[in-house]
């Protein structure tokens, strides 16, 4: 169960939009919720070109007010039935300063809005969520400002899709998809996407070409043997789960199809799984999720190799 759920915000509306999903969280799971800002300094214009940090005493105004922020908005979660509520500020680089705050806090989930002030969707390279996804083991459960509004008003969790591909890795998402899933009652559905279509390595054949047969119903029945070995043991730990197999061109493809088709609230997947580069594939399934769901997606790194 969760204990400590962080939720980074910078003072915008696109980064509240974290708080409906965090709050009724910390509220199942009677959990401490921690809110946290990064102070920044604003450097002010001088001149033509010329930068210069803010004088001392706009600095403490502003980090002032920050603080009143972050005050009015714990009392506010406080009224929606949240037991316990801490606000933090740190001072410096936001991705830096809140993963050491994740840590010093032994927060056991982040939710954070994918973009903040001065956002525009400029998540994921560089921002902080994909910091302290680089950074930390700990899971961050994203939310897409602006995405889904039905979603974000009313943030409860039936279905959860998690998507494996029965590499270790992979498999890491399903410690925090199963507390996610025993604090909200929530189903939880397997998911494995095998690929229906073969990439040529002949230049002249640039395009994919169909699997044969016979290997492809092989790596189904290897593929499902797996998902219901896993399903089972979930189902021991009290879990409402099933399993499935999708066929495609393209595991992102046929991830975002399935997450939206058939009504899932969440995804759920680790930042890289079977052929183990230990950092984000910029690129790579997970990224490429990310950027295009409409819908939260719970995403970890797992934790390195003993």
């Amino acid at each position: 169960m969760f204990q400590n759920i962080l939720v980074p915000l910078d003072g915008s509306r696109f980064a509240e939009h974290a708080l409906p999903l965090a709050t009724r969280l910390a509220r199942s799971a009677r959990a401490r919720l921690h809110l946290a800002l990064a102070h920044q300094p604003v450097p002010a214009l001088v001149g033509v070109g010329e930068m210069t940090a803010v004088p001392g005493d706009l600095n403490e105004e502003l980090k002032a007010q920050e603080a009143g922020y972050l005050s009015e908005t714990a009392e506010r979660v406080l009224r929606e039935g949240v037991d316990s509520v801490e606000y933090h500020e740190a001072e410096g680089l936001a991705g830096p300063e809140l993963s050491e705050e994740a840590v010093r806090l032994h927060a056991d989930l982040i939710v954070m809005a994918t973009h903040g002030r001065g956002g525009m969707m400029r998540f994921w390279l560089g921002s902080v969520a994909d910091y302290l996804v680089r950074h930390l083991t700990t899971p961050v459960l994203l939310v897409h400002p602006g995405r889904d509004e039905e979603q974000l008003d009313n943030p409860a969790i039936h279905g959860i899709l998690v998507a494996l591909d029965l590499s270790p890795d992979s498999e890491a998402i399903l410690e925090p998809v199963t507390a996610l899933a025993l604090v909200t009652q929530a189903h939880v559905t397997l998911v494995h996407a095998v690929g229906g279509y073969d990439r040529p390595e002949a230049a002249a054949l640039p395009f994919p070409l169909p699997r044969e047969p016979g290997l492809l119903l092989e790596d189904q029945g290897e593929a499902q043997r797996r998902l219901d070995q896993l399903a089972a043991r979930l189902r021991d730990r009290g879990l409402s789960v099933s399993a499935r197999l999708v066929t495609g061109t393209g595991a992102a493809a046929s991830l975002l199809e399935t997450l939206q088709e058939y009504r899932y609230d969440l995804l759920a997947l680790t930042t890289h799984g079977a052929g183990g580069v230990r950092r984000l594939l910029l690129g790579s399934v997970a990224d490429k999720v990310i950027r295009r769901a409409t819908k939260p997606v719970l995403v970890m790194r797992p934790p390195a190799p003993c």
